[in-house]
């Protein structure tokens, strides 16, 4: 290989390397006090590659801390969250599905449409005591 031409291709891997390494996240820690917060008795929860998501208005049946807020657009941004912020669950306070378009396609007679959605994924991170 000439030595231009991988001195380019070495400054675009180590370009993408860098863009590509960003948090698929947002973190927010919790700072304060902590207080015995709301725990039932039973409940829905939902594993996803085991780790317990609850759903809006479920709680844990076990005192817990809170860790931090977390807002992603997926379930296994989620997860990744809660592994790297020594998580052991996820409160899911706000889940939406919205719209964000749509692809259409004509032809002979023939149309085809299907909209695009995005999603919102809000939860608090906790720590089982």
């Amino acid at each position: 290989m000439k030595p231009i031409v991988f001195r380019a291709f070495l400054v675009v891997a180590v370009a993408a390397a860098i863009v590509g390494c960003g948090t698929p996240y947002t973190y927010s820690p919790y700072v304060g006090q902590q207080k015995n917060w709301t725990t039932a008795p039973g409940g829905y929860v939902r594993y996803v590659r085991d780790v317990p998501f609850y759903p809006p208005g479920q709680y844990p049946n076990r005192p817990y801390v809170i860790v931090g807020a977390v807002s992603t657009d997926n379930e296994d941004n989620m997860v990744r969250a809660a592994h790297e912020q020594h998580a052991d669950a996820v409160l899911v306070s706000h889940d939406e599905v919205y719209p964000t378009g749509s692809v259409a396609m004509e032809g002979a007679g023939v149309i085809w449409s299907q909209p695009t959605t995005g999603r919102a994924l809000t939860a608090n991170l906790i720590r089982f005591q």
